[in-house]
């Protein structure tokens, strides 16, 4: 009897545990966009580099940055996992379990659009989320399982070696949260 109780605390545990945090996020929507004062070039390139610090403090790599032009972009980054709790590339506790279930990557795109006329830069944050398909391999010994993600299984549907043309990254939408958050560490950085 006391095991039947334990087992059904650990059940009760284990749902409210997947229950929690488990509210999908909108994907698609404006873009997230701000204005900050910008009264020349030093202090538009000022927020640029305010926008890179905020994104290397989240985890992401710079891939360019256009200061003429005013973008930055990072280069896509696999999401944090359950067990990279260093990571900070995630908004939501959603997101963090979706990405340590599934493989899902994500790039920032940021754009200062300034009009130095006005004195000021329309900043526009946008995320873009990628999920990793591949097809499924054959393996029928525990041995092949360490053989799973190279090119040496069959794929399922067809019998053949699976190579990199045949895996590929599927647009999933835009992270509206971590837009938002992003969004929001550049304003309290820039002031």
């Amino acid at each position: 009897m006391n095991t039947r109780k334990q087992i059904q605390s650990v059940v009760l545990l284990v749902g409210l545990a997947c229950l929690v945090g488990c509210t999908p996020v909108q994907r698609d929507g404006d873009p997230m966009m701000q204005d900050f004062t910008v009264a020349d070039q030093d202090q538009l390139n000022d927020l640029l580099n305010t926008c890179e610090d905020v994104l290397r403090d989240q985890g992401f790599r710079i891939d360019r940055v256009d200061r003429r032009a005013g973008v930055v972009t990072t280069y896509p980054e696999t999401s944090k996992h359950f067990f990279e709790v260093w990571r900070k590339d995630v908004a939501t506790n959603y997101d963090f379990w979706e990405a340590s279930l599934n493989t899902i990557r994500r790039t920032v795109e940021i754009q200062a659009a300034p009009d130095l006329v006005k004195g000021e830069a329309s900043v526009t944050v946008k995320v873009v989320r990628e999920r990793f398909s591949a097809p499924d391999r054959q393996f029928n010994n525990s041995i092949a399982a360490f053989q799973f993600y190279g090119d040496a299984l069959p794929a399922v549907s067809t019998g053949e070696r699976v190579t990199r043309a045949d895996v590929e990254w599927i647009e999933d939408g835009r992270d509206l949260a971590l837009e938002e958050l992003l969004m929001n560490k550049i304003a309290a950085r820039a002031g």
